[in-house]
């Protein structure tokens, strides 16, 4: 409940941000900007909340997550309601919420772990895919919806989420993460009396987080596999929506893509549990990528508008297997002490390429004689190199789950 509240909060909070910096702008560079630097300050600070969520209590941090996101959202709330927001309060209030979420975020992720025993982890990751596709399939209604109304009651709304969040964390268990089974987080006397060794310090659990994360050759192979892949699932959305919005498509069929695919993603997140416990991990993953391959190749040849949802609906529908699949391995074999630096440095450094790529499919697009189509190849080559990484790297090698504790990361 506690990150189901989270989410939703983040999602009505992502949908709100463009549309109130373009209301208190009037500019549509200032609009994308703020978002932009709402991704920005999240990714690069993501790692630190990796390493502050394995080093203090990730029950408080929850807690304290959801009290700041309270509180900047009920800022935000009098503010607009008021008629006292201006573009440089709304950019620092945008700001205060990538912090939080980069600093505070991870201990969602982390917590995870802490309640589930890794041979039910799998199926726990699954759901957690499901609950996220039906967030992500109606945080853009409810936004639309409570923004419609007027603009502060995403806000508001986002506030009472954020209560939610914090009163469920309450029941989450007690954990400190520096006391921990990983040795290298945990200090304490030896039983002959020796000294108690000095706790590490944050910068050598951050920097032992990335040391960690990047010797593993099945995670390093996911790394690389998933920023390709992020590259090509970045540019196909973000080319699909610039392309019918240039060419005056109704901006309610822009939008039934995204619920297209996300029913999509929703059918494949109810699967995802048989299938990960029916066929080994690494197929999957293989499986998944050369759907994505074949159902962008289409959209290299037109841009038909039915054409564009059936492709864009079946790239999603594996997705979520892949995820529980692939995570729920990664997850599950790595020491509970270190599941928020593993994370963050995962999600860093595959989402650093997907952040930059909307100005590259910008400049695709305005390429002469080409356009849309030369999204597509880049889309189409990119998806193409993430499946040959499948087939040729040890995640080609991760089994069900039932074998997980034979696989080594």
């Amino acid at each position: 409940m506690a990150d189901t509240a989270d989410v939703l909060a983040v999602s009505l909070r992502t949908f709100a941000i463009p549309l109130v910096g373009l209301a208190v702008s009037g500019s549509p560079f200032v609009a994308g900007l703020l978002v932009t630097v709402e991704s920005a300050i999240g990714l690069v600070l993501m790692s630190v909340g990796g390493a502050l969520a394995d080093r203090h209590d990730r029950r408080r941090l929850m807690i304290l997550l959801g009290l700041t996101g309270m509180g900047l959202s009920a800022v935000a709330t009098v503010l607009l309601a008021a008629g006292l927001m201006g573009v440089p309060v709304f950019a620092g209030l945008v700001a205060l919420f990538a912090v939080m979420n980069g600093l505070l975020g991870p201990s969602n992720d982390a917590m995870l772990k802490s309640i589930v025993p890794m041979d039910r982890f799998a199926n726990a990751q699954a759901i957690r895919e499901a609950r996220e596709s039906c967030v992500e399939l109606s945080g853009g209604a409810i936004g639309g919806f409570l923004y419609r109304i007027t603009g502060w009651m995403p806000f508001l709304a986002s506030a009472m989420l954020y209560l939610i969040a914090t009163v469920t964390a309450f029941s989450l268990p007690r954990r400190n993460a520096v006391a921990d089974t990983d040795t290298s987080v945990t200090a304490a006397t030896d039983h002959d009396d020796k000294p108690a060794r000095p706790a590490p310090s944050f910068l050598a659990q951050f920097v032992e987080g990335w040391q960690w994360t990047l010797a593993k050759r099945t995670i390093l192979a996911a790394i690389a596999q998933g920023a390709v892949v992020n590259v090509a699932c970045y540019g196909s959305i973000v080319g699909v929506q610039i392309m019918l919005a240039a060419r005056g498509t109704d901006p309610a069929l822009i939008g039934l893509v995204n619920t297209a695919t996300g029913v999509s993603a929703l059918v494949g997140s109810l699967a995802a549990g048989w299938l990960v416990d029916h066929i080994p991990t690494g197929r999957i993953i293989m499986l998944t990528f050369a759907v994505l391959t074949a159902a962008m190749i289409p959209l290299t040849v037109t841009d038909s508008y039915p054409v564009v949802v059936a492709c864009m609906s079946a790239t999603s529908l594996l997705f979520p297997a892949l995820n529980a699949g692939e995570l729920g391995f990664i997850f599950g074999r790595t020491p509970d002490a270190m599941q928020g630096r593993v994370s963050t440095v995962f999600e860093t450094t595959i989402g650093i390429p997907g952040a930059l790529t909307p100005a590259l499919v910008g400049w695709l697009l305005q390429t002469h004689g080409l356009g849309f189509r030369a999204v597509m190849l880049l889309v189409v080559c990119c998806a193409a190199f993430g499946l040959l990484l499948a087939c040729l790297t040890p995640t080609r090698s991760i089994p069900k789950p039932a074998q997980w504790d034979e696989a080594e990361l």
